[in-house]
């Protein structure tokens, strides 16, 4: 089966979910990946479906995904053929949201000058990011303008960006990517050999999707059985197998392998990592896990922060981990106190990714007492927020982690420097990211993050549930919709506020002049919400403004200047 098969049978609502799935969980970053394994021609698994004439609860794929929607559950009343997806959701929702809808209003782009060979085969090869449509028209404008500026003959192909929406890939024509690959070439002043690529990537991007049948597999129960056939299986056995689908068999993670190989080497490893893990966690949401402290642990013994299996087939090496073990634990926790305490975050959830908080263990490791110099407090929290809103290791944390720990702290630390890089991070996630200062497009990124800084507690844990913090729509979104907004000005971060489990449920679609009229004056000047302005007429100056005022409050709460954030003032001479 190929995978516009099934997506077809998913766009005709053939193949839907049964209300036991969960819900659908996988980020952008996840999402990317699986496409870069789909052009690589790697197989992506095995869906399991059950094929059924049962009235049974379900709801269809969502096209447009949104974190805020809720589920619509319809019924099986004509008793028509369904084919229930019992294992595979996570795969086959994100496919589909990227090449038939949207991500929180982002769609799927694919840089056709990608697939260039790495060293490294666990970074992906195929670079596919989710983006606005103005975005990428600016990225693209960005790489015309860099290669029409050079004043020698362009060379620099691995690291220039050409994207274009994937759906529309996916519908062209042969003669379309023909045409395509025409108008980039004469656009960017292509040689053969980029011409060339962009010709292969266009083929094997549809072939992958409409004719590849190994990466996709597909097993159904009770395929092509008769409807009133007693060999069909009931309920029942659809429910015993799908949880023992969903509790049997876990992969063994990368980490879970580096722990087993440790563990053979260093016994006691089996006990005190899981206890120290369990203590960490104590009194905070950040999740820590296994992971985060053997990649600390690579980290702090100068392993690189890949998890290279080979590496601890030499004893030396688990003996260096193992002498460095209790003083990496010592830097752990004091990172976790320095991320409570001084940037007044407890969730790994506020910033991303644990993975950003790893440079500040292998700092901490190094510097006296395993505490933050009086004089670096500043440079630290700003380093973390700025990793916290681009999220710079979420998705290449193998190579760019060690890249910025050996090259900014591992050189400092040799001569006794602990000037912590605030500069220098800024640089990399120019480089890397593309962001150049504070602004919208840099808040976009993480919102959760913004609003807590402004708000404060939005992912500490709480005693009762309804209780948690939750991101609500100041104005709701069907309301927004009904009036002909687009998706952009109704989920922009400026129209989200933190607001507790159990009073979201009862907010519902009150008009927020309503609703609000019962919130405090000090709660509202402290989300800077004006009353003044809960008009539908006014959303767009609502929005406008209010944004302004975040970036203002950020900027002024952070104790950012503009030299802090702005990179062209850091290195005037990349200006």
């Amino acid at each position: 089966m190929s995978i516009s098969h099934i997506l077809n049978e998913i766009e005709n609502e053939t193949v839907v979910l049964p209300a036991i799935q969960r819900d659908f969980v996988w980020d952008q970053i996840k999402i990317s990946s699986l496409f870069d394994s789909i052009m690589r021609g790697y197989p992506i698994g095995i869906v399991l479906l059950w094929e059924t004439y049962n009235d049974i609860d379900y709801r269809k794929f969502q096209s447009d995904f949104h974190p805020e929607t809720l589920y619509r559950f319809e019924n099986n009343q004509q008793n028509r053929r369904l084919k229930l997806v019992l294992d595979g959701q996570q795969r086959l929702q994100s496919i589909y949201t990227a090449l038939f809808g949207s991500y929180e209003g982002m769609n799927l782009y694919f840089n056709i000058l990608s697939g260039r060979e790495s060293d490294d085969f666990e970074e992906d090869k195929y670079d596919f990011e989710f983006y606005e449509p103005h975005e990428i028209d600016e990225i693209n404008k960005e790489t015309i303008q860099d290669i029409a500026d050079s004043e020698d003959s362009y060379d620099d192909w691995d690291n220039t960006w050409y994207y274009y929406r994937v759906s529309n890939l996916l519908n062209m024509s042969h003669t379309s990517r023909l045409q395509l690959e025409n108008d980039v070439s004469q656009k960017l002043q292509l040689p053969d050999e980029e011409r060339l690529r962009i010709r292969v990537n266009l083929g094997r991007l549809t072939e992958a999707f409409t004719s590849d049948k190994h990466i996709l597999k597909s097993s159904v129960i009770d395929e092509n059985i008769g409807r009133d056939s007693q060999e069909r299986k009931s309920e029942s056995d659809i429910l015993e197998a799908f949880v023992r689908i969903n509790t049997k068999g876990t992969q063994l993670s990368r980490s879970d392998l580096i722990f087993s190989l440790i563990k053979l080497q260093w016994r006691e490893s089996a006990w005190t990592l899981p206890e120290f893990i369990r203590q960490i966690n104590r009194g905070n949401d950040f999740e820590l896990d296994a992971d985060f402290v053997i990649r600390s642990l690579f980290a702090v013994s100068n392993l690189g922060t890949r998890f290279n299996v080979d590496l601890l087939r030499n004893r030396s090496n688990v003996d260096k981990i193992r002498s460095n073990y209790d003083k990496c634990c010592k830097a752990i926790k004091s990172t976790i106190d320095f991320v409570k305490v001084n940037c007044w975050i407890s969730s790994s959830k506020l910033i991303k990714t644990y993975h950003n908080m790893i440079p500040l263990v292998y700092y901490l490791f190094h510097t006296p007492k395993h505490l933050v110099p009086i004089d670096q407090v500043d440079n630290v929290r700003k380093t973390l927020y700025l990793f916290g809103f681009t999220s710079p290791f979420s998705r290449y944390a193998d190579s760019r982690l060690w890249r910025f720990i050996s090259d900014e702290l591992g050189e400092k630390i040799a001569i006794k420097d602990f000037t912590f890089p605030l500069r220098d991070a800024v640089w990399w996630v120019n480089d890397w990211e593309r962001i150049k200062k504070l602004d919208a497009d840099m808040l976009r990124r993480n919102p959760r993050l913004a609003l807590h800084l402004i708000q404060r507690g939005a992912a500490d844990k709480v005693q009762y549930a309804l209780n948690a913090p939750e991101i609500d729509h100041i104005f709701p979104r069907s309301i927004l919709r009904e009036k002909g907004f687009d998706e952009s000005l109704i989920n922009h971060f400026a129209n989200f506020w933190i607001l507790a489990s159990g009073k979201n449920k009862n907010k519902s679609n009150r008009h927020p002049k309503d609703y609000f009229h019962k919130v405090s004056d000090s709660d509202l000047r402290r989300a800077m919400i004006d009353r003044e302005m809960l008009d539908y007429r006014k959303y767009r100056t609502f929005i406008r403004e209010r944004e302004s005022k975040i970036i203002r409050r950020l900027k002024r709460e952070l104790g950012l200047k503009k030299k802090d954030y702005d990179f062209e003032l850091l290195w005037p001479e990349y200006s």
